[in-house]
């Protein structure tokens, strides 16, 4: 990015006194005071253990240009831009449309309940190969990353990949009026952040919402297999194209076909028309529809299917989503990322799959920001994972019992352990004396299944020597 102070003014409606500096240039935008550099947009935000405001003055002092503030700082006057706002995050967002507006670039926004950041690195690594573009790092996917994405982008990229989360109602519309998307793309839904959207309707409803602020001319993809986003997409946006995983007769379609020799992904796509067949780094047949997500956002942004198989086949796909490796005699399966009703049973039905005759272990954690619908979601997994035929599964959290009544509704014939630390588990799995075979690690953030998996290698590597 690259723009005067008076530019940055006018574009955050903010106020101050800083005819000095109208024609300073600004060259990138952060709120973190360690990463300022000369030229910098330093903004002040408020959190929880800190306040941006307190650091304003050594960001100055290492070259800030301009400090974007929610209160006058007459102490810096002299030596950079103070720009005042009512609300300096909304002012990112501001700022991060004002740029949007300035580019040509074509904008892709992708959404969806599950593996959207997968989606969106597939989708980028296709794009990279037909023009300089950039995407959001991370899961910088909210109200400050999505700013913070743009902002970083220069004027020779011609093509943005941005990806949206959401968790209330109003958060899609807030994100999609800032990057005002030329393509929208929601490849699933599933009971997620259901605290604040309510049901799946209310996140099929929430999510197509994005289609709205599609600018004139451009395209919108849903998943027409889930049944609530596709009636809330039709509703947002008529001309919505339909992708899918079950339907061969959509214009986007997409179905795993296997594993290759040496365990990668065969996926074929069908796009308006053009086959392509893609081998991925990754397998599974739930990463369907992040393929197709990817691969239908590049066919509509003019990709070519060598385009698209090459950028599918070379994606450097994001840690601890369903990461599948051979160790120590085992398929290990690392998901540890996140989870919710719908990745966790994809995984699932995944797992099993991949198991084939060998073993299979579940090492599960409590999925986290389901509301009133806890309880009744962790009693329907405790179902899935009777319908999974594994042969053991650990559960960390405080919904075990109700995944254990599932377990039992669901006539589940395996054992049952609840574990609460990654030891505990180490040791229960010992006792267990379970052959080698296929282990997923999957939970919410909050509950670090990572750390269990980590035990699991531990212990596999002390057997080994």
């Amino acid at each position: 990015m690259k723009l005067t102070v008076s530019e940055i003014m006018a574009a955050t409606q903010a106020t101050g006194d800083v005819r000095p500096y109208l024609d300073t240039q600004v060259s990138a935008v952060t709120a973190d005071s360690r990463a300022v550099t000369a030229g910098s947009l330093f903004c002040c935000l408020p959190g929880s253990r800190a306040d941006g405001h307190d650091f304003a003055a050594g960001a100055v002092e290492q070259g800030a240009a301009a400090v974007l503030a929610a209160r006058e700082m007459p102490e810096l006057n002299e030596k950079a831009a103070v720009l005042v706002v009512d609300d300096v995050l909304a002012a990112m967002g501001l700022l991060a449309r004002f740029w949007r507006r300035r580019t040509r670039s074509v904008v892709a926004a992708l959404s969806g309940s599950a593996g959207k950041t997968t989606a969106k690195e597939l989708l980028a690594s296709i794009v990279s190969r037909m023009a300089p573009s950039i995407k959001n790092p991370g899961n910088f996917n909210n109200q400050l990353g999505l700013p913070l994405s743009m902002l970083a982008a220069e004027a020779e990229h011609r093509v943005w990949v941005l990806e949206l989360g959401i968790s209330r109602p109003g958060d899609m519309e807030e994100l999609a009026a800032i990057c005002e998307p030329d393509l929208a793309v929601v490849h699933n839904i599933g009971p997620a952040h259901l605290e604040g959207l309510g049901d799946l309707a209310g996140v099929g409803a929430a999510k197509a919402s994005l289609f709205s602020f599609v600018r004139p001319g451009g395209v919108a993809l849903a998943n027409a297999d889930y049944p609530e986003l596709w009636a809330a997409a039709r509703i947002a946006n008529p001309d919505v194209l339909a992708m899918s995983t079950r339907d061969s007769n959509a214009p986007f379609f997409c179905r795993f076909v296997g594993c290759s020799e040496d365990g990668r992904g065969l996926y074929h796509l069908s796009l308006q028309g053009e086959t392509v067949d893609a081998v991925l780094p990754c397998r599974g047949e739930h990463l369907a529809e992040n393929v197709l997500a990817a691969a239908a956002a590049a066919n509509v942004l003019g990709a070519t299917p060598d385009q698209i198989a090459a950028g599918l086949s070379e994606a450097v796909l994001p840690a601890r989503r369903f990461d599948v490796r051979d160790q120590h005699g085992y398929t290990v399966i690392d998901d540890s990322y996140n989870a919710n009703p719908l990745s966790m049973a994809a995984a699932i039905e995944s797992a099993r799959k991949i198991a084939g005759d060998r073993p299979l272990v579940l090492v599960l954690g409590e999925m986290g920001e389901l509301g009133p619908e806890a309880d009744t979601a962790h009693e329907e997994l405790g179902r899935c994972i009777a319908r999974g035929d594994c042969d053991v599964v650990f559960f960390k959290g405080a919904q075990a019992p109700n995944v254990e009544r599932g377990l039992a509704a669901g006539n589940y014939a395996g054992r049952f352990h609840a574990v609460t630390e990654p030891d505990e588990f180490a040791s229960r799995l010992e006792s267990e004396n379970v052959g080698e075979g296929t282990v997923l690690f999957k939970g919410s953030r909050s509950q670090r299944m990572e750390d269990f998996l980590e035990r699991f290698l531990a212990s596999k590597r002390e057997v080994g020597k």
